[in-house]
Formats: C-alpha cells, sequence, structure tokens
C-alpha cells in the first residue's frame, strides 16, 4: 500500500496535454482538455474555472467533471448561461495536486439583432510530418472571434525519426490499415487499434517534437474559440471515408464494415440497407475525433425516411454571429455515398459521377442546408459562411486533367500536383448531381453572399462557383456562375503539395497561374479567381503591382505556402475583407519551429467585397 508521502508524490506527476473551447452559441460553450498522471494511470476529478478576465476575479465560476480510461482522460463540459458577445478565459485545475493547465479564450456569438463586427480565421490538413505546425502559433496573434478548423486534424500515415534531436513525441507511426479501396477486406484494424491508434495521433498534435519547442496545436486550440470539421484522414483514408456506402462484410475484429467493391457501379447508389455509418469500426473513429475536438454532443436524428441519416450522430448545424453573418457547419463524410473507382485503381470522375441519385449529404441534411440558408436571406442575414470539408468548385474537365503546359520548374506538359483535375472526393468530381441541386436552389431562391470555405486540396485558390442552368452536369460548357457566390479553399497548416515547390519567386508563382488560366479557358472552364466579381475591390498580391487595378488569376492563387485565411465582416454588413496570411513552406520530417527572420508571417493575397442588400431580379 502506498504511502501519503508517496501517492503526493505520484499525484505531482498530474499534467494538463493542453485545452479548447467550442461550438460557441451566444450563451453556451464546451470547453476540454486532456489531463492525467502517467505514472497513475486513472480516473480523476478536474476542475474548469472561467472569468470574463484572465486573472480569473470577474464573473468567476468553477465547475467539477471527470476524466477516464473510456475517453483517453480527455474531458469536456458544456457550459450555459454565459453573456453574448463575451469574452471568456478558461482554465482546468487538478484539486490534489493543484497542477493548472495553460489558459485559454473563447468567445461567445453576439445575439442576432446587433450590428456587430465579425473576426474569424479558418485552414486545416495538419500532416504529422510536418510538425509541430510552426505556422499554428501565428494565429494567436490574429486575436479571431473563432477559428474553423476545416478538416484533416490528424492522418492516418507517419513521420520519421530524427535521431536525437527532439523527444521521443516526434515519431508519428502510420496507424494500422482501416480496409482497402476498392477491394472489400476482411483484414484491417481491430475495435482495439481504431482507439488507441488514432488517439495517440490527436495526442500528438497537442505535443512538442523539439526539447523546449512548440506544442503543436495547442497555441492554435487555446487562442480562441474553435468549429471543427472531419475529413477523410480523419477517418483513416479508406472505406470509412463515406459514411453512406454499403458497410460489406468483416474487418477487423468486427462483423461489418468492410465495404464493397468500389469499381462496381452497382453500389454507386447504396441500396443494401446497410451503411458505413452504422458499422462499429466508422463509430469508433468517430469516437475519437469527438473526444478530442470541443464539438457539443448534440442528439441522435430522428428521420426514419431516410435510414442513412436516421439514427446518426448529427454534427451539422448553423451559427448565426449577429445580425449580418451566418456559420454554416456541413457533415459532408457521414452520409455520402461510396468514392467510385474505376478497374485500375483510380478515381471514376466521368459519367457516374452525374447519377442523380448519388447524394453526398444525404436527404435530411441538404433539405436542412436548403432551409437554413433561404431562411438566413429572407430574414436579411447579409453574409452566409458555409464550411465543408470537400471542395466544392470547379477546377478541371470532368473525368480529365488539364493540359498544363511549359510549368516553371516542372518541365514542360507536367501534370503538377496538386490540382488540375477533379478529384474523386470533391462535389465536382463524383456528387455532380447533388452539387447541382443545391447551387440551383441558392440561385432560384436569391440567396446571396454565400460563401463556402473548405481546404483539402493543400492550395489557395478562390472561384465563384458555377452550375448547369440546364441541369446537364457532364456537360460543362452549359454551367453559369452563381450570382454573387464564391469559394475559397485554402491551406494547409503543414501538409504535402507545398513542399514540392521550393522556389517562391513571384515569377513562380505568375507562370504557375498563368498555366491552370490558360489550360481552363481552352477547356471551357470558368477559370480560377474572382476577375469580374461584383463590387470587388483593394485587390492585394504579394509581388503583383497591377493587383488592384487590373487583378488577374495568380491574385487569387498561392501554391507554395502554408496559410490561413482571415475574414472580417464590417458592423453593417456592406464590406467583406479577405486575408490569406502564410509562411513559405518547409520539408517533411525538418521539425520546423517558427523562424520570424527567415520565413516571417505575411500577407500572401487580399481583397475586399460589398454585398448587396436585395434580392436581385429576375
Amino acid at each position: 500500500m502506498l504511502s501519503l508521502a508517496a501517492f503526493s508524490s505520484i499525484r505531482a506527476a498530474f499534467s494538463f496535454t493542453g485545452v479548447a473551447a467550442g461550438d460557441a452559441s451566444s450563451t453556451e460553450a464546451v470547453f476540454w482538455t486532456r489531463g492525467l498522471d502517467p505514472l497513475l494511470p486513472a480516473k480523476s476529478v478536474i476542475n474548469l474555472q472561467i472569468a470574463t478576465d484572465p486573472n480569473f476575479t470577474t464573473d468567476f465560476i468553477e465547475l467539477s467533471t471527470g476524466t477516464s480510461s473510456s475517453s483517453d482522460y480527455t474531458a469536456k463540459m458544456d457550459v450555459g448561461d454565459l453573456t453574448p458577445d463575451t469574452t471568456y478565459y478558461y482554465r482546468w485545475v487538478e484539486p490534489n495536486s493543484s497542477k493548472v493547465s495553460i489558459t485559454g479564450k473563447v468567445k461567445t456569438a453576439p445575439e442576432s439583432n446587433a450590428a456587430s463586427p465579425l473576426h474569424f480565421g479558418f485552414s486545416g490538413d495538419e500532416l504529422g510530418s510536418m510538425r509541430p505546425y510552426s505556422l499554428a502559433s501565428r494565429i494567436v496573434s490574429q486575436n479571431l472571434d473563432f477559428y474553423i478548423n476545416l478538416g484533416d486534424t490528424i492522418y492516418e500515415t507517419g513521420s520519421q525519426v530524427l535521431g536525437n534531436i527532439g523527444l521521443e513525441y516526434l515519431i508519428s507511426p502510420t496507424t494500422t490499415d482501416t480496409g482497402t479501396i476498392p477491394v472489400p477486406s476482411s483484414n484491417g484494424a481491430t475495435s482495439t487499434q481504431l482507439l488507441s491508434q488514432y488517439s495517440a495521433k490527436y495526442l500528438q498534435q497537442f505535443l512538442p517534437v523539439n526539447i523546449g519547442g512548440q506544442n503543436g496545436l495547442s497555441p492554435l486550440y487555446a487562442a480562441q474559440g474553435c468549429y471543427t470539421l472531419y475529413d477523410n484522414h480523419d477517418l483513416g483514408d479508406r472505406q470509412y471515408v463515406s459514411g453512406g456506402a454499403p458497410a460489406g462484410g468483416p474487418v477487423g475484429d468486427m462483423a461489418n464494415g468492410a465495404g464493397v467493391d468500389a469499381s462496381n457501379s452497382n453500389f454507386d447508389v447504396n441500396s443494401t440497407g446497410t451503411f458505413i455509418n452504422k458499422t462499429p469500426g466508422f463509430g469508433y473513429l468517430l469516437k475519437t475525433y469527438l473526444d478530442y475536438q470541443p464539438i457539443a454532443d448534440r442528439f441522435r436524428i430522428y428521420s426514419p425516411s431516410d435510414p442513412r441519416t436516421h439514427g446518426t450522430q448529427r454534427l451539422y448545424f448553423s451559427q448565426q454571429w449577429g445580425r449580418n453573418a451566418l456559420f454554416i457547419n456541413v457533415d459532408d463524410r457521414s452520409y455520402r455515398d461510396i468514392r467510385m473507382k474505376t478497374t485500375n485503381n483510380t478515381d471514376e470522375t466521368g459519367a457516374r459521377g452525374d447519377n442523380p441519385a448519388r447524394t453526398i449529404l444525404g436527404a435530411t441534411q441538404l433539405v436542412w442546408l436548403e432551409r437554413t440558408l433561404l431562411a438566413a436571406q429572407k430574414s436579411g442575414v447579409v453574409w452566409k459562411f458555409v464550411a465543408i470539408s470537400t471542395p466544392i468548385d470547379q477546377i478541371g474537365p470532368l473525368g480529365g486533367s488539364l493540359s498544363l503546359t511549359n510549368l516553371p520548374f516542372f518541365g514542360k506538359d507536367s501534370t503538377y500536383l496538386p490540382y488540375n483535375f477533379e478529384g474523386g472526393k470533391s462535389w465536382m468530381g463524383q456528387y455532380r448531381s447533388e452539387r447541382n441541386i443545391l447551387l440551383k436552389f441558392i440561385t432560384d431562391n436569391r440567396i446571396l453572399n454565400v460563401v463556402f470555405l473548405s481546404t483539402d486540396d493543400h492550395q489557395v485558390r478562390i472561384n465563384e462557383v458555377c452550375y448547369s442552368r440546364t441541369g446537364k452536369t457532364g456537360v460543362q460548357s452549359s454551367y453559369a456562375k452563381v450570382p454573387y457566390c464564391f469559394s475559397i479553399v485554402c491551406g494547409p497548416i503543414g501538409a504535402m503539395g507545398p513542399d514540392a515547390i521550393t522556389n517562391h519567386s513571384f515569377e513562380m508563382t505568375r507562370q504557375l497561374a498563368a498555366s491552370f488560366y490558360n489550360a481552363q479557358v481552352k477547356a471551357g472552364i470558368q477559370p480560377i479567381g474572382l476577375m469580374g466579381y461584383p463590387r470587388l475591390h483593394d485587390v492585394f498580391r504579394e509581388g503583383d503591382p497591377t493587383a488592384a487595378s487590373k487583378p488577374q488569376t495568380m491574385d487569387f492563387y498561392s501554391a507554395d505556402t502554408y496559410n490561413f485565411c482571415v475574414m472580417d465582416v464590417d458592423p453593417d454588413g456592406v464590406t467583406l475583407t479577405t486575408k490569406i496570411l502564410g509562411i513559405n513552406s518547409t520539408a517533411q520530417n525538418s521539425a520546423s519551429e517558427y523562424d520570424p527572420v527567415g520565413n516571417p508571417l505575411r500577407k500572401i493575397l487580399s481583397f475586399q467585397i460589398d454585398a448587396p442588400r436585395k434580392s436581385l431580379s429576375r
């Protein structure tokens, strides 16, 4: 039996990994931490302290909860009765040892009738081989109202060992494969492996890789409240990525979840009556994601007429920020039909992608999203920001790639990635009919100032969004612009793609952008950029002296940086200001800390748009 002195010594090893707060409304927020004594892992009681000043003296409250192994010693508390439009400071305390976490900050939303400005940011894609994500530490200085982490908060892939320069946390092993695409597999990760290995991945995102260095994403999560989406790499990038696909047979130690053959067109629309999102493996991956994110525990959806949605955990929601802005958080992973493949194991983005029965949102969520946008327009909300984990814009020809020629540093006729084609996971690549239904609804109902936010493609790409008026989604010549609607793809915080470009000159960017523009025009596709967008002004692009007077594609494009987007809506709701801030990409497994001299944070591009307030006439 331990003596009191020995017990006290062990309890002194208790520590908090990080803190976070999120899903803020005008009166509620979710608070998160992970607390553990590694010498004596056991259930612990911890206290959450909240106040409206960083010294914890004003409006101070203290609440208790617990940690346990069932949630990998993470804890979440949904706290209500908060004051609208108020910044709260919070910290966690272990009462036996008096160990205190770092202090975090979260702001509640203004009331829906308040003429309040909005200042928020977003990015995503955090690959372990890029840890500790030096760019993430720069988000702290932005003093955001909230930050949106737009998916791929972890990757299932690994990173290398770098000798003795850092801690053991540097190692980020590859997780056990969750199955294969397109061939179903009876092998794959077991339930224990899914829970333990994916929990370890999330944990590593809060840890340093260099002694005394940045604690990964910990500064980002503590700096402001967050909203979080999940994407393919959070789900193992195998069969679990398509929650609406058929469940298939055994995988690991589980009775189903292996998926089905994605090259078989009979499965393009799921009529089997079974769904990946109701398999044990999907549930374990969703659990680890929810354990490690400050996400509210919303109800399970009751929708008996939509079996792929009925009984699932609701992750989609909307939150108004004052009278001029609405944030919409979409779940485009839990319900989507299978990611289609060809027999040679490549994405099928041809005619099968036009199937009108295929869905990416599920029937229940699609109706909800349409009604939410329409209600916002009718009630006078000026800006509608729709966060999606998968890009919705159009970049390449259906079923093929753009012919990008004379690319600098890549050779003539290069097939430079990313991206010159419609990938199988994109709305345009495989879910065109439902994409068109949504965009046509926005157009027909004159819903203005809709801005789609996504990352995923590891580049900055800002586009007007197009749809087919006739519903001929496979005929790109039939596409027209959705009025007052555009898409921003940004990021990554740290992931592959930008690191392939080691020449960060202005001329490199100009030639890359010009090649994209020319190839898209030749293919009959609306080229990237907002040239000619109504009420666009004050365009800035690093290195382009004519951006303000003569905007061009390169002013809305960056392929060689790690970056995040900051957006501002002024108090009267008229002007939207968009800025992309970032650093030059760094090499994988270099364990790069922030370099304020050699690679400082800078503004890469920016622009402003003034919004029309009334519906467009026919």
